[in-house]
């Protein structure tokens, strides 16, 4: 078991490290308006609001708040599908594909980056320890 000395350790390390910073960037990226733009760029076929709110597991109501944001900073249309009234069908306007593959670049870089400093092998054990951690912090053991 974890002595009080080592949890301390590790609290102030990690506060040091600051990783905290770089993890609500990245889920920034994964969740919001970032990743509509990257999924946009990506896709080969038509998205739809429906399809965002799925891909990113967040509700609809979220989606729309967030395709409302990006079409009135002109980087998303949105349009209803042809067939289907229902369905939003949602695109991006030359400005959002100018936007994403920006943020596409600068992503690439950075890790590019961190792979080039620290080393593919230490990147890929990083990765798993991660994993590791956010599986042990699920539900603790009690005492």
């Amino acid at each position: 078991m974890a002595t009080e000395e080592q949890i301390r350790l590790m609290m102030e390390l990690l506060r040091e490290a600051g990783p905290a910073d770089y993890f609500k960037t990245l889920d920034q990226r994964q969740m919001g308006m970032e990743a509509i733009l990257h999924m946009l760029l990506e896709s080969r076929k038509t998205v739809t609001a429906g399809s965002i709110s799925e891909e990113m597991g967040v509700s609809t109501a979220r989606v729309a708040v967030l395709l409302r944001k990006l079409a009135e900073k002109g980087l998303v249309t949105k349009e209803t599908d042809a067939v289907d009234a229902r369905v939003t069908v949602v695109r991006l306007t030359e400005a959002g594909r100018k936007i994403a593959e920006e943020k596409r670049s600068m992503a690439v870089r950075q890790m590019g980056a961190a792979i080039d400093k620290v080393g593919m092998e230490r990147m890929l054990e990083f990765a798993a320890v991660l994993k590791e951690i956010k599986e042990a912090m699920k539900c603790p053991k009690k005492d």
